[in-house]
């Protein structure tokens, strides 16, 4: 009895050997040796800062893009995760009719994340009170549920904003638990030790705005004025370079 089991198992084994010679490896083997697919980085979008400052409003409105741009670039320092450019995000709002309909809330912000392929979605506002204390809060929104995931704020002088943009996005790097760390760019990159800080903002908020108008001679001007207030914006260096460069 014991020699017909044996028997039995050697032909069962043959068989299979046939098997696999005949149609390749079986599906749960090819399975456990093809490699796992790496960890896709997580993607973070920054929407336009809304303008909440409580004195001067027009001597800030300009500024919501300048801080959105250098909240963004702060972040991307961090290899760890991907960012979107302020000009996708801007193609989604206006494609999605969204620009015109006052301020973003947490649902519009997840359906634009979720367009965008970006986890977390940033909304922010720049608050200034009458004693000229600037504080800039923001809300992270999970793009997968529409909740607001973490908020944070950063309260200091102007004349250190670029400072305080930086700090606001270390704070936003441990908050989210975003994997990897910010590169020490800060103070030829980013501005953050450099003078004028407020001046530089302004100018460089106003650069972007006139180089998406179409206006490129007069972003170049206000982008090189940025850079008299402060030099330290290796940001702004590279992106009157790029213009510079661009055909007449």
């Amino acid at each position: 009895m014991g020699r017909i089991q044996t028997h039995g198992a050697r032909q069962a084994v043959i068989a299979l050997a046939l098997l696999v010679g005949a149609f390749g490896a079986l599906p749960h083997a090819a399975a456990a040796q093809t490699p796992a697919p790496a960890t896709r980085k997580p993607t973070v979008a920054v929407i336009q800062f809304d303008n909440a400052a409580m004195v001067k409003r027009d001597e800030f409105a300009a500024m919501t893009i300048g801080v959105q741009v250098m909240l963004t670039n702060s972040l991307a320092t961090n290899a760890g995760i991907d960012i979107v450019e302020r000009e996708k995000i801007q193609d989604i709002l206006n494609e999605q009719n969204l620009t015109t309909a006052g301020r973003i809330d947490p649902a519009t912000a997840s359906k634009v994340g979720k367009i965008l392929g970006a986890r977390y979605v940033l909304m922010g506002a720049i608050i200034v009170d009458p004693s000229n204390e600037m504080r800039l809060s923001v809300r992270a929104v999970n793009s997968e549920t529409s909740a607001i995931e973490y908020t944070e704020d950063v309260s200091g002088k102007g004349d250190k904003i670029f400072k305080l943009v930086d700090q606001l996005a270390g704070k936003i790097n441990a908050g989210l638990k975003l994997p990897g760390f910010r590169a020490e760019k800060t103070t030829k990159e980013l501005g953050t030790e450099g003078p004028n800080q407020l001046a530089a903002m302004k100018a460089m908020s106003a650069a972007r705005r006139l180089e998406e108008q179409g206006d490129t001679k007069g972003a170049i001007a206000m982008y090189q004025k940025t850079l008299e207030l402060n030099g330290d914006l290796g940001v702004v260096r590279t992106r009157l370079a790029m213009l510079e460069q661009k055909p007449k």
